[in-house]
């Protein structure tokens, strides 16, 4: 599959490799390499506005602490290179240092850069902390409007925008705090304003801002501007591997290929010409076009980074379709430096524990001699503790130490059996049911940080109570979730697909299966109707799982989008009240457990001796719908 990736590419045509355009019939032309009439650097006119959107609870290294490794590799690239510039979090980034050490990006097999130590923050400068997560989306809404004012009042400004954060499918919103900006309210920050503006951004399903072009459908109005995003519409963006990195994801892949992209340019003194048979001289005259440095950029994720590349469908756009303009214009940054910057960051060296033939090293230039060594040493358990199981030492949270030795004695809740071991090992059985029902892989945004947790509760490494808890809160939502989705088809009367329930079915490949246009349409469909419910803050990250299911089963039965409204339309009207009912169990149950717990305090009750309410199970609440549609047929 990569060769046939490799093989769609075509130089000068941004189409073949992730390029989306304003004008859908001009969707193929042909683009030059080199632009050889170069405009003077801009560099000083260029406003950079940043921002990390994850929020101080889930920044560390272990959860989403990648978005940030992402967001100060671009801060070392850009820092200094123009006099405006605003790079804004929400966190304790003092406190997440001395906590989790240096923050690391690249890959864990290869050497790695810090990006983030405390170095790093005493000399930072233009960092800029909104002290409520609550605000961060208002603070930066305001300060783009006040940015490209400034521009266009100047007439000969630029504005680049770095968007770091989680992405939603449905809105393809960003979350920056606790709230989600999405494209509208982002456009009408700028609405009127006759100011080019650039946004990269690392979040899911952010190629979205450049597909949608015509994003307010009841004016027609068209967002026009250029963009270069880490996922296709339909698609997770993806960190570095978690579990090859002692649990530690550092930056976004994406990232990685963007820096080389930029760092090899000044070796590019000889290139093919566009048959790739003759070499031909690049001039000091000549710039690279920004069709030429996005085409790269994907060639790099596919030959050098991630021989998965494909996968991720990043996507590209060109403000007017103005791909031959030379990249120097359209970014309004000059290349001279980047390189000298990224290699004057302190080198981390990649892991030694780890084999370059482990089947995490997405590598394309791992050979297959290596991959047959990993194999044959992990067979005969021989090779390298690659994981730090239960005897291997240190990890990104702090060691173990004596904690094995006390879980008899650590007391839980009475639901979870008394102690921390009991609540350990109904994780372990739940999560393990979880991990083989084909959730999706490890590394894209919404699974990481849980993934790595439960991984490290398997293997021994993790005994936090609050830690394994929440695993806990967030496995039986997820778990619900496949629960729901094989009741759905009985109920719609919709056979299963390829006759598999939900928890045997994979859907990883799904959108390439069904098709771009029609998954996505399918897709809002079943997000329209909202049947199935949203997480609770304590149930983690969103889930997609049943809603591809279902999409796979429509697909499979091939079913008209009449047919599939009308089905849907009706499965909503009747599990409307019962989810209701379950979210009003479940808000009344957070609110009442802390003042219980104070009561059970203040009279010297063991709390974990007082029977916990029973749960009306949503089984239940199913299986009698099943009769109202009946009834309603």
């Amino acid at each position: 599959m990569l060769a046939a990736a490799l093989g769609k590419m075509k130089i000068g045509q941004p189409s073949t490799y992730g390029g989306k355009f304003l004008e859908k019939t001009v969707a193929r032309p042909q683009y030059e390499k080199f632009n050889t009439h170069t405009p003077p650097d801009i560099t000083a006119k260029t406003r950079i506005l940043a921002v990390c959107g994850i929020l101080p609870k889930n920044a560390s290294p272990n959860e989403d602490g990648w978005f940030l490794s992402d967001f100060f590799a671009f801060y070392h690239l850009f820092r200094g290179l123009t006099s405006n510039q605003c790079w804004m979090h929400c966190l304790g980034l003092e406190e997440l240092v001395t906590t989790h050490g240096a923050y690391l990006h690249g890959s864990p097999f290869k050497t790695r850069k810090v990006v983030l130590d405390h170095a790093t923050l005493n000399a930072a400068e233009n960092l800029v902390k909104v002290s409520v997560p609550g605000g961060m989306k208002l603070k930066f809404q305001q300060k783009l409007r006040d940015e490209c004012r400034s521009a266009a009042r100047s007439g000969d400004e630029s504005v680049l925008v770095l968007l770091f954060g989680h992405g939603h499918h449905e809105s393809k919103g960003i979350e920056i705090g606790t709230q989600t900006l999405k494209q509208k309210e982002f456009a009408a920050t700028f609405a009127g304003l006759n100011v080019p503006v650039t946004i990269l951004s690392t979040a899911c399903f952010s190629g979205g801002w450049s597909c949608n072009t015509t994003f307010n459908k009841r004016t027609g109005e068209q967002f026009n501007k250029t963009t270069m995003m880490a996922a296709g519409a339909s698609k997770k963006s993806r960190s570095w591997n978690y579990k090859a990195s002692i649990g530690r994801a550092c930056g976004s892949m994406f990232v990685t290929a963007f820096v080389q992209s930029l760092t090899r340019i000044n070796d590019t003194t000889r290139i093919m010409d566009s048959d790739g048979e003759e070499e031909i001289e690049h001039t000091e005259e000549q710039e690279e076009t920004y069709a030429e440095f996005t085409r790269s950029m994907y060639e790099t994720l596919l030959k050098d980074i991630d021989r998965r590349g494909f996968e991720h469908q990043i996507t590209f756009s060109a403000e007017d379709d103005a791909w031959d303009m030379c990249w120097r214009e359209r970014i309004g940054i000059p290349l001279e430096a980047y390189r000298e910057r990224w290699e004057a960051l302190e080198n981390h060296e990649g892991d030694l524990y780890l084999h370059p033939g482990d089947y995490y090293n997405r590598d394309p230039h791992v050979t297959s001699d290596q991959e047959a060594e990993f194999k044959s040493l992990k067979a005969a358990d021989k090779g390298k503790n690659v994981y730090r199981g239960k005897n291997g030492g240190s990890s990104a949270s702090g060691d173990r130490g004596e904690a094995s030795s006390v879980l008899g004695k650590r007391k839980t809740s009475g639901m979870y059996g008394g102690s921390v071991q009991a609540l350990i090992n109904q994780v372990s059985c739940l999560g393990g049911q979880y991990l083989a029902s084909y959730p999706g892989d490890d590394e894209i945004a919404d699974n990481g940080a849980l993934h790595n947790h439960l991984n490290r509760i398997l293997r021994g490494d993790e005994t936090r109570v609050e830690v394994v808890e929440r695993c806990l809160r967030n496995v039986e939502y997820r778990m619900q979730q496949i629960s729901f989705a094989d009741d759905y088809l009985r109920l719609m009367a919709i056979p299963a697909p390829l006759g598999q329930q939900c928890h045997e079915f994979n859907t990883n490949r799904l959108p390439d299966n069904v098709g771009g246009g029609r998954y996505e349409e399918m897709m809002m469909l079943v997000y329209e109707r909202n049947v199935f419910p949203s997480p609770f803050e304590d149930q983690g990250r969103p889930f997609m799982k049943g809603h591809e299911y279902l999409v796979a089963a429509f697909h499979q039965a091939n079913l008209t989008k009449k047919v599939i409204v009308d089905k849907l339309d009706a499965l909503a009207r009747l599990i409307k009240v019962t989810f209701d009912h379950e979210r009003a169990i479940h808000k009344e149950k957070s609110e009442l457990e802390p003042k219980r717990r104070k009561v059970y305090k203040v009279f010297g009750i063991n709390l974990g001796n007082v029977s916990p309410r029973k749960r009306r199970s949503r089984g239940q609440s199913l299986s009698q719908l099943s009769d109202r549609w009946t009834e309603h047929d």
